[in-house]
């Protein structure tokens, strides 16, 4: 799908975290986007928008039960707001989060993952898990010469964001690791729709947030 027919719903939680990022590349690329505020979450429905983009630093929607840890509590606003989100992605809407916001897509059951917290801020490599998928097509790139890899490393930001354990390996895109076992970006389906889990800020290297958001509905 074009990036200039994608209608774009940018979450709002905090406007003082990462959201002027993604303006900029939004707005940069073209592409439509409307906000969606924290008190607007509850009313998504189906056609309202192509892909959610939920962004980094907050915490907080909903939680399916094997995920209620670490403390958190649900309130019926919360549970309104992710069966909100999940009847949006189950009907063919796409959802994206980074960081924080892959924490919800994992908490919400829209994919199946444990979730480990490792610090850790700063320049990271991620490992091509899948080259066929259309989120890592256009960003492998042949390790000429190399007997230990196939595909370079490509690099990344990550600020402290979720280490996955996917119960189907098989929606593993990217990896922090050689040996594949540390997620650092899932991608499947949830209903008729797709979701994606990224760990690290795409957003910090422009091109990146581009392919993971142009790649979601078209998954």
């Amino acid at each position: 799908m074009p990036a200039s027919s994608i209608r774009i719903g940018l979450y709002v939680n905090d406007p003082k975290s990462t959201i002027l990022r993604h303006v900029r590349c939004l707005l940069n690329w073209e592409m439509r986007f409307h906000t969606v505020l924290r008190e607007d979450l509850a009313t998504l429905r189906p056609g309202d928008c192509d892909v959610l983009l939920l962004h980094g630093g907050w915490y907080g929607i909903d939680r399916i039960p094997s995920q209620e840890q670490h403390r958190f509590r649900t309130t019926p606003a919360h549970r309104k707001m992710g069966e909100a989100v999940r009847g949006f992605v189950r009907a063919g809407g796409g959802v994206v989060g980074i960081c924080c916001g892959a924490f919800n897509v994992v908490w919400l059951g829209l994919l199946e993952a444990e979730i480990s917290r490792s610090q850790g801020a700063g320049l990271h490599a991620l490992e091509i898990v899948d080259a066929t998928h259309p989120i890592a097509k256009s960003v492998r790139r042949r390790a000429q010469g190399r007997r230990d890899r196939r595909w370079l490393p490509v690099p990344c930001v990550r600020v402290n964001g979720p280490i996955f354990f996917p119960k189907r390996k098989e929606q593993m895109v990217f990896s922090y690791d050689w040996e594949q076992r540390l997620g650092a970006v899932l991608a499947g389906g949830y209903g008729r729709g797709r979701a994606v889990a990224i760990s690290p800020h795409p957003e910090m290297t422009e091109d990146e947030l581009e392919r993971y958001v142009t790649s979601t509905p078209r998954m």
